[in-house]
């Protein structure tokens, strides 16, 4: 065969060696991508996780964590869990009141933006250690004890960061912060009762103080305790204008109420 004739990828074909390497990267980063799903949707409240699929994932956890692919994904489907609202007290020198809720993607734009905000309130929520008993911290484990201890100590520097900054960010007096669960309503709820998403019937108040006896919770753990939703305030837009947000018209689609003027 004239080597002119010959297909110009002829000589530059890889070697047999270099396939396998090129396969084997392949396939590790697809049980990567794979993993972290795998172990979230196989895991039980009771049992833990997958005993097929904790050996892969503690294996691929430094490339997993490196490439940010352990999203959340309880956020999405099949079973999207309820999304988190932080809702913000502001008191000025003058004695005004302010409270307004964020993120509000009707304010916050462009979507981006919005997202990053949201990440903020989901991040908050995440981190929430509940105050506990002192009666069940003295009668925990050191462990537990100190772990307890860390966790509240990170949430309350995350919050009291935030209230710092939105209240510098506004001059303000002081800022105060709750978590507020957008709940996601059943099938039955928005077919039978017509019940619209952005209703706020389904925006509850999660309380950050003690709220549930001692016996509930047990003679010695320190796990989260029952969440009591309660009526959430009357929100209102902060009447000092914000350079982040836009101008566009219109409440906060997560309370389903038009904006309410800030009141002395």
């Amino acid at each position: 065969m004239n080597s002119s004739l010959r297909p110009p990828s002829s000589d530059r074909a890889w070697s047999r060696r270099a396939k396998q390497i090129v396969s084997l990267i392949l396939v590790v980063h697809l049980l990567a991508i794979t993993a972290e799903p795998l172990r979230f949707f196989s895991y039980g409240t009771t049992r833990g996780s997958s005993p097929a699929m904790d050996p892969i994932r503690s294996a691929l956890a430094p490339y997993v964590e490196f490439a940010f692919l352990n999203h959340g994904y309880f956020f999405f489907a099949p079973e999207p869990g309820p999304s988190h609202l932080i809702q913000c007290s502001l008191e000025f020198p003058s004695g005004e009141v302010s409270n307004f809720r964020f993120p509000d993607k009707r304010s916050q734009w462009p979507r981006l933006y919005y997202h990053r905000i949201f990440m903020y309130s989901e991040f908050l929520n995440q981190i929430h250690a509940p105050p506990v008993d002192p009666i069940l911290i003295k009668q925990a484990t050191p462990s537990e004890a100190d772990g307890w201890s860390s966790s509240r100590s990170r949430f309350e520097m995350v919050r009291d960061s935030m209230q710092q900054h939105l209240a510098t960010r506004y001059a303000a007096k002081s800022a105060r912060i709750e978590r507020l669960r957008h709940i996601l309503p059943g099938s039955d709820v928005v077919l039978k009762q017509q019940l619209k998403l952005d209703d706020p019937s389904l925006i509850v108040v999660l309380p950050d103080q003690l709220e549930t006896p001692a016996e509930l919770v047990g003679p010695t753990r320190l796990g989260p305790q029952p969440i009591i939703p309660t009526p959430t305030i009357p929100w209102s837009l902060d009447p000092r204008p914000n350079p982040y947000q836009s101008k566009a018209p219109g409440g906060n689609p997560d309370s389903g109420a038009e904006p309410v003027e800030a009141k002395p």
